[in-house]
This record gives C-alpha cells, structure tokens and sequence, in this order.
C-alpha cells in the first residue's frame, strides 16, 4: 500500500482557503482507480492553521496516476498562469509539504 500525506499551513485568517480545498478534494478523488481511503486531519498551531490529506492508494501507480489526470495539471497550470499575468500573491499562502509513504507489513516468519 502506498500513502501520501500533503499538508497545508496557512495563517488562521486564512482558514476558508483550507476549508474549500477540502471540500473540492473530497469531490475529486471520490472514486479515484486504486484508492483505499481518504481523510483530511486538522490541528491549530499558535499562528496558523495546518490541514493534512492522507491518502491511501494500493499501488504508487494509482496514486500517480490520479495526480497526473488532466484536470489536476490544467487546474495547476491555469493557476500558475493567472499568478504570471496578475503578479499578485495570494492573501493567504500556503506553506506545503508532500510526505510519501509505503507500507510496512510484519513479517510473518519472525516470531516477535
């Protein structure tokens, strides 16, 4: 099994931007080919916010092939696009982190 963890920190004023990227990546990886589960942790920190989305997928490939579909790269492009011509940042930023995972089963010939 294969898990990905994305997180994002933004300041606390900031919070409806983190709320509505979870509300559309609930929507989109509904249905995902490989998926196994979905969450999106939350926790509060002095000054900011932080909101995790794990996902858990079968295989690395299904994983790649989700983040790879059309949608997702013309929805990053259009958004880098719009920053070139505005040249304006967001309010709000946000601070990511990616985190890959594989998972480790026990090994069953052992004895513990």
């Amino acid at each position: 099994m294969f898990v990905t963890n994305a997180c994002f920190e933004v300041d606390k004023a900031g919070e409806d931007r983190l709320k509505a990227k979870a509300r559309k990546n609930e929507q989109d990886i509904q249905g995902a080919s490989g998926l196994v589960s979905y969450e999106c942790w939350r926790t509060d920190h002095k000054d900011t916010i932080e909101y995790v989305f794990v996902s858990k997928w079968e295989k690395q490939d299904h994983f790649k092939a989700w983040i790879s579909r059309d949608a997702h790269v013309e929805e990053h492009k259009a958004r880098r696009q719009r920053k070139k011509e505005s040249g304006v940042e967001p309010q709000y930023p946000f601070k990511k982190t990616l985190r890959f995972y594989e998972v480790v089963e026990p090994d069953q010939t052992e004895q513990v």
